[in-house]
């Protein structure tokens, strides 16, 4: 979206106009600036891979919002990856990778002074048909696993394998977000990324999760109404 009202909160405005904000032990914003004492690496000036948010959650959070305040500072540019397609490229060029990472649960863990979140999925979610449902990808949460040996040889080459995919450079999708926009995407299938600031410069935005079934009920109603007149 462009033009949104670059004030404080207002992401809260725009995620309440098709859903419901889903509050986390960030609360119901957080703030995407560089802070003394962070315990989390989107509060630094450091690059950020690809990856998705809250994979220790379950359910995660299915739509994030991020909407930019100022962003004056040097680097800071914003990625997108598409990772239902990444998964694909993987099932195509490596269809053994691609079965032991939809099949083996990892730990994914965050712990602070006040929140301890744990999760057991795969990396690849799929539904009972076998379609792609879910991909959780954060290299910052995931644990260790215990596993025999000759398995965890074999899932960390897939998990290494499908890490090489997403970082292809044909896959990303770069932008640079700018007062007022508010990026909003599925937080289940689209990896985001950034790359590294200077932490002296001024760059802000504010972000809040909402889930899709909101969106997708919003959607289905104003349907409805149209048919209806």
């Amino acid at each position: 979206m462009r033009a949104v009202p670059v004030r404080d909160r207002q992401v809260l405005d725009v995620a309440r106009t098709f859903g419901h904000v889903r509050e986390t032990n960030y609360g119901e914003l957080f703030e995407v600036r560089v802070e003394a004492d962070p315990n989390n690496l989107a509060f630094t000036g450091a690059r950020i891979t690809p990856h998705t948010d809250n994979p220790y959650r379950d359910p995660v959070p299915t739509l994030q919002l991020l909407h930019c305040l100022t962003n004056a500072a040097q680097g800071g540019d914003s990625g997108l990856v598409d990772g239902f397609h990444a998964a694909a490229l993987l099932r195509a060029e490596d269809p053994e990778a691609y079965e032991i990472l939809t099949r083996v649960p990892v730990p994914f863990a965050f712990a602070d002074e006040h929140t301890e979140l744990r999760a057991h999925r795969p990396l690849i979610g799929t539904d009972p048909t076998g379609r792609l449902r879910e991909i959780r990808f954060n290299n910052r949460s995931i644990g260790t696993l215990s596993l025999p040996a000759d398995l965890l040889d074999v899932f960390y080459a897939a998990y290494r394998r499908f890490g090489e995919i997403l970082l292809r450079p044909e896959l990303q999708l770069d932008f640079r977000l700018t007062p007022g926009d508010c990026l909003i995407f599925d937080n289940t299938r689209l990896l985001h990324a950034r790359t590294a600031f200077a932490e002296s410069g001024d760059r802000h935005l504010q972000g809040a999760y909402a889930d899709i079934d909101g969106l997708a009920s919003t959607l289905a109603v104003l349907r409805r109404e149209g048919d209806a007149k």
